[in-house]
C-alpha cells in the first residue's frame, strides 16, 4: 500500500482520538506501508509496568475509509522515548509527531 495513504489514514486516526479524548496531548505515527502504528500520549493512563510499549491492534475497516490495519498505543508524557516502540516499529527516531492540521 502507498506510504501517503497509510499516512493519511494515521493523521485522520490521530485527530478522531484527539477530538473523541481532549487528554491525549500527543501522537506519534512511527511510518510503514503496510499498517498505521500510533503512540498517543495522555497523562490520564496508567503508567506502564513494562519497558516496552504494547498496542492495541486493529483490523482494516476499507467500508469506513480505513484501508490499512492499525497498532495503536496510549503511554503518559513521562513514557515518551523511555519505553520502547515493538521492534517492527523501529525506534523513537524514525517517529513522526503529527501536527494539528488547521
Amino acid at each position: 500500500m502507498p506510504i501517503q495513504i497509510v499516512e493519511q489514514q494515521a493523521r485522520y486516526l490521530a485527530a478522531e482520538n484527539k477530538r473523541n479524548d481532549p487528554d491525549i496531548t500527543d501522537v506519534y505515527w512511527f511510518p510503514n506501508e503496510d499498517e498505521v502504528r500510533l503512540v498517543e500520549v495522555n497523562a490520564t493512563v496508567p503508567e506502564s509496568l513494562e519497558e516496552q510499549i504494547r498496542p492495541f491492534y486493529f483490523r482494516p475497516a476499507p467500508a469506513e475509509q480505513l484501508p490499512a490495519p492499525s497498532g495503536i498505543a496510549l503511554i503518559r508524557p513521562n513514557e515518551v522515548r523511555r519505553l520502547r516502540p515493538p521492534a517492527e516499529w523501529g525506534n523513537w527516531d524514525t517517529a513522526v509527531r503529527i501536527e494539528e492540521q488547521g
